[in-house]
């Protein structure tokens, strides 16, 4: 029986993730364990053609290019500077440093492919300066967090990749189609931020800066700025080409690379040892990411071999409920799960089951996919064992895990809403890769 193969994987691979194991060798041991018994040893042979096939795809090269890029940016120095310059140019409003947290995640999200690296960059340079200022610690933490999560969604965005690659969408359409949520979402978090101060002037920060006090002439306008243009270059290199149709999400990150390399110049952040560093970083982080996925597509087939696919697709087709209410459990169940399970392991595991179910539901795949994007998102916030909070705690170690649960739980629920919205109007998500060349 189909369900019955279905649970018995599931639960091993569920057992393997409680074990502590890697997420990829959790995969690999149930994927040799299942073609032997399946199979046979002589399918140990369609075994490694199907990982060479899967981690050769043309449509991977995007994803060691977007973790180079990222790992580039990260070790140039850029992110102070960005700080300091949004400081400067934004003047004396309500909540003025948890606007700044926010639109610098957002910018980090777009030159950067790794959630992991902007929370923990967040966490040493945005979190302390703003301690120091007298914003309100627990709303700092939930801004910081709640904005870091937006690497997953804004583009370029190596989650985002590897998702696309499994559910066999283009790779440039579902990354411009992460541009439409990012911005809501992030003017969702800063409008939350700038109730609770207006509710409650106390969590601001102790009123304006030095910097902020100063009259701005246009030459101070002008070097406030000049940190940001480069950026907004590489931003442009790798975004503004695939969103016109020049290039596509390769050609676009090796671009990037040449252009983050240039930056390094700019900024006098650049060295051999930096550049080994960076080459070596990210070259471990590929190996990983592609290892995960070659071990994913290889448990599609299994259960494409296996018949629990074509069971799921009989299943779904008979299914004589609401598709909307489909819709919500298939959410419900992806946002539970991330409460205990890695994001990256969650994705693995429902894109199979989910493939089959959405293209018999009628479901734009776009929308649906990236919907499921922003639902894994929360995942990296939500209590008890979201991976982000722990970046940031190991970034920030005087923050107690108490209060950075307590500081999530309504950016989550500002997060909820920003879905709530991106259901109810999916133009939001659709519009720019429609008319994207």
């Amino acid at each position: 029986m189909w369900w019955m193969t279905l649970l018995i994987m599931f639960a091993a691979l569920l057992a393997m993730f409680a074990s502590g194991l890697p997420v990829f060798a959790c995969f690999m041991v149930l994927n040799v364990v299942a073609v032997i018994y399946f199979i046979g040893t002589n399918g140990l042979g369609l075994f490694v053609n199907s990982m060479l096939e899967s981690s050769t795809m043309e449509a991977l090269v995007a994803v060691p290019m977007f973790i180079l890029l990222g790992e580039l940016m990260f070790r140039t120095g850029g992110v102070s500077l960005l700080f300091k310059a949004f400081d400067t140019l934004i003047g004396v409003v309500r909540g003025r440093l948890y606007i700044i947290a926010v639109v610098v995640a957002a910018f980090i999200s777009a030159i950067s492919g790794s959630t992991m690296a902007s929370v923990s960059v967040l966490g040493r340079f945005v979190y302390p300066t703003m301690v120091e200022r007298g914003c309100d610690r627990r709303l700092a933490v939930g801004t910081i967090l709640a904005g870091a999560t937006l690497d997953a969604i804004i583009p370029p965005s190596v989650v985002g990749i590897i998702l696309a690659t499994l559910a066999n969408q283009s790779i440039q359409k579902f990354l411009i189609a992460g541009i439409g949520p990012g911005i809501l979402l992030s003017g969702c978090y800063i409008a939350y931020a700038v109730i609770r101060v207006i509710i409650n002037p106390k969590l601001d920060s102790h009123g304006a800066t030095a910097i902020a006090e100063e009259p701005m002439d246009s030459r101070a306008k002008f070097k406030a700025i000049l940190p940001i243009i480069p950026l907004m270059g590489i931003i442009f290199l790798t975004l503004g080409l695939v969103m016109l149709g020049v290039a596509q999400p390769t050609e676009a990150a090796a671009v990037g690379c040449v252009g983050a390399i240039v930056m390094s110049f700019f900024f006098r952040t650049f060295s051999f040892k930096m550049l080994g560093d960076t080459l070596y970083g990210a070259a471990m982080t590929t190996g990983t990411v592609l290892f995960i996925i070659a071990s994913s597509r290889l448990f599609t087939q299994l259960l494409a071999y296996t018949g629990a696919a074509q069971g799921l697709i009989e299943f779904a087709s008979g299914l004589t409920v609401d598709p909307w209410l489909v819709y919500i459990v298939m959410m419900i169940t992806v946002f539970i799960l991330c409460m205990f399970i890695d994001q990256l392991a969650v994705m693995l595991i429902v894109v199979p089951v989910y493939m089959p179910i959405i293209n018999q539901l009628g479901f734009d795949p776009l929308w649906f996919w990236m919907m499921l994007l922003i639902n894994l998102m929360f995942g990296g916030i939500t209590p008890p064992l979201g991976y982000t909070m722990f970046v940031f705690k190991s970034a920030a170690p005087d923050v107690p895990m108490s209060e950075i649960y307590k500081a999530v739980v309504p950016m989550i629920l500002v997060a909820v809403v920003g879905v709530i919205i991106l259901t109810i109007f999916p133009q939001i998500v659709t519009f720019l890769p429609s008319i994207s060349g």
